[in-house]
C-alpha cells in the first residue's frame, strides 16, 4: 500500500475516530448518579448556568463571518484551480485561496472556545464540574467547538491527499467531503446559537408567571425562534426580526459551502474526466435534495409562510456575490448553480395549503405534497436549463435522467423530510422542552400579540 495514502487514511480516521468520541462523550454517555438523592448528573445539567442571549448571538455574527471567509475563499480557491491548473500539495499548499478559507475555520474555532470558555469559569465556581452538564446545557456551543476543531485538524490531511494524487483530484475526496459537512454544519449550529439565550426568559415564565399571562407568554416566545417579521398578524406583516434572518442567511452559506463540494465540479468549463464518468443525474439530485432539506429546517426554525422562498433568495445573493468575488480576483468563476426560487415558493405554498385543510408537518399526506410541490417547482426550471443551456458542458442529459432525476428528488425528499423537521425542532429548542412542543403548533397559527 502506497505509504502516503496509508498515512492520509490513518489520519482522518483518527481525526474523525476522535470527533466521534467526543460527541459521543459529551451528548450521549450516561452520566454517574449524584449522591444520597439518587439524581443524576444529567438533572445537574439542566441547572448549568448558561451564557446570556447577547453573548451568544455575538459568538453567533462572529461564526459567520468566519463562514463568510470559508465561502468566499473556496469559490476563489476553485477559480485559481480553473485558472492555473494548479493543486498546490506540500510546501504550497497553504496558498492564499487556502488560508482564507483556514482563517475563517480558526475564527470561528478561537469563537466557539472563548464560548466554552465562558460556560466553564462560572459553572466551575458554582460547582458544575462536569463537562457534559455545561455542553447539554448548551448544546450548540459545544457543537461549535467540535466541528471547528475538525476543521483545523483536517488540513494536514487535506494536503496529504492533493500530494498523493495532485491534478487529478476529485472534490469527492474524503478530506472534502468532511470539510464540507463540518463548514456547514458551523452555520447550523450558529444559527441555532442566536437563540441561545431565549431557554432563560422561558424558564422564568414557567416557573415564575401565572395562568392569565399564558397567551403573552407564547406570543413572546413566538417572536423569540420564529419568523414574527412573516408571519401574518391580524391581517399586517409584524415587525422584522433581525435574528429570524439572520437564521436563514446562516441556513444559505451553509448550503452554499456544502454544495462548493457537492456540485460544482459540474459547473466548470466542460465536464470530464471522473466528473465526466458520474452518472449525470446526480448533480440536480444533489442540489435539488440538499435545498429541500435545509429549506424544510429553515421552516421548522424560522416558521413564517415565506421562509423557504427567503432562504432560497439568500442562497442565490451568497452565490452571486461569492462568484463576482471570484471574477474579480481570477477571471474564472464557476457558471450558476441550478434555480430552485420555483420549488422554494411552491414549497411554501404547500405549507400554507396544507395547513388551511388542517393537515399538519407530521401527516404523510403533508410530507408527499411538500416533496410534489417542490419537485415540481425545481423541474420546471431545473431541467429545461439543463436541455437548453447546459447540456454542451455535460456529456449527455437524455430522456431518462429527466426521468431519474425527478423521481430520485422527490423520494429522497420524502423519505428524509421527517429527518428535516426533527434537526428544526432540534435547533430550535436551544435546550428547552416547552418550546420543542410549542413548534409543531406554531407553524400552522398565528399567534396573536396583544398590544
Amino acid at each position: 500500500m502506497n505509504t502516503l495514502f496509508l498515512q492520509g487514511l490513518v489520519f482522518s480516521g483518527v481525526t474523525i475516530g476522535v470527533l466521534v468520541f467526543l460527541a459521543w462523550w459529551l451528548y450521549l454517555s450516561p452520566m454517574k448518579q449524584s449522591g444520597r438523592r439518587g439524581r443524576s448528573d444529567s438533572q445537574q445539567g439542566k441547572r448549568a448556568i448558561a451564557i446570556s442571549a447577547r453573548f451568544s448571538s455575538s459568538l453567533a455574527i462572529i461564526v459567520g463571518i468566519g463562514a463568510v471567509l470559508i465561502s468566499f475563499g473556496a469559490y476563489w480557491d476553485l477559480s485559481e484551480h480553473i485558472v492555473t491548473g494548479i493543486v498546490p500539495g506540500g510546501e504550497d499548499f497553504l496558498w492564499p485561496p487556502h488560508l482564507m478559507v483556514y482563517a475563517g475555520f480558526l475564527l470561528t474555532f478561537l469563537v466557539a472556545v472563548s464560548g466554552l470558555l465562558s460556560l466553564a469559569i462560572p459553572n466551575i465556581k458554582s460547582g458544575v464540574n462536569d463537562p457534559r452538564s455545561w455542553v447539554r446545557g448548551n448544546p450548540y456551543v459545544g457543537a461549535l467547538v467540535l466541528v471547528a476543531g475538525y476543521g483545523l485538524l483536517s488540513i494536514p490531511g487535506d494536503a496529504i491527499w492533493h500530494e498523493l494524487y495532485g491534478i487529478d483530484l476529485t472534490a469527492w475526496s474524503p478530506p472534502h467531503v468532511f470539510l464540507a459537512v463540518s463548514a456547514a454544519s458551523l452555520l447550523i449550529f450558529a444559527s441555532s446559537l442566536l437563540g441561545e439565550g431565549g431557554k432563560e426568559a422561558t424558564a422564568v415564565n414557567r416557573v415564575g408567571g401565572r395562568a392569565g399571562e399564558k397567551d403573552a407568554g407564547t406570543a413572546r416566545l413566538g417572536e423569540t425562534r420564529g419568523l414574527g417579521n412573516w408571519r401574518l398578524t391580524r391581517g399586517s406583516v409584524a415587525a422584522r426580526d433581525w435574528r429570524s434572518l439572520i437564521r436563514l442567511l446562516f441556513l444559505a452559506l451553509a448550503l452554499s459551502e456544502f454544495l462548493i463540494i457537492g456540485a460544482v465540479e459540474w459547473e466548470i468549463r466542460i465536464v470530464d474526466g471522473l466528473v465526466a464518468q458520474r452518472p449525470v443525474w446526480l448533480y440536480p439530485t444533489i442540489i435539488g435534495f440538499a435545498a429541500f432539506f435545509l429549506s424544510v429546517v429553515a421552516r421548522r426554525l424560522v416558521p413564517g409562510p415565506w421562509t423557504a422562498t427567503t432562504f432560497a433568495l439568500f442562497y442565490f445573493g451568497i452565490r452571486f456575490a461569492s462568484s463576482a468575488f471570484a471574477d474579480v480576483l481570477s477571471g474564472e468563476p464557476p457558471r450558476l448553480t441550478l434555480v430552485f426560487l420555483l420549488g422554494a415558493v411552491l414549497l411554501d405554498l404547500t405549507y400554507q395549503w396544507m395547513t388551511r385543510f388542517g393537515f399538519r408537518p407530521g401527516d404523510w399526506q403533508f410530507r408527499l405534497a411538500a416533496a410534489g410541490g417542490f419537485m415540481v417547482g425545481f423541474s420546471i426550471v431545473a431541467q429545461p436549463t439543463i436541455a437548453f443551456y447546459l447540456l454542451k458542458f455535460l456529456p449527455s442529459f437524455t430522456v431518462p435522467d429527466h426521468l431519474i432525476t425527478a423521481l430520485f428528488i422527490f423520494v429522497l425528499n420524502a423519505a428524509f423530510f421527517p429527518v428535516a423537521l426533527w434537526l428544526g425542532n432540534w435547533l430550535g429548542s436551544s435546550g428547552s422542552e416547552n418550546e420543542g412542543a410549542l413548534q409543531e403548533p406554531m407553524d400552522a397559527v398565528a399567534v396573536p400579540v396583544k398590544g
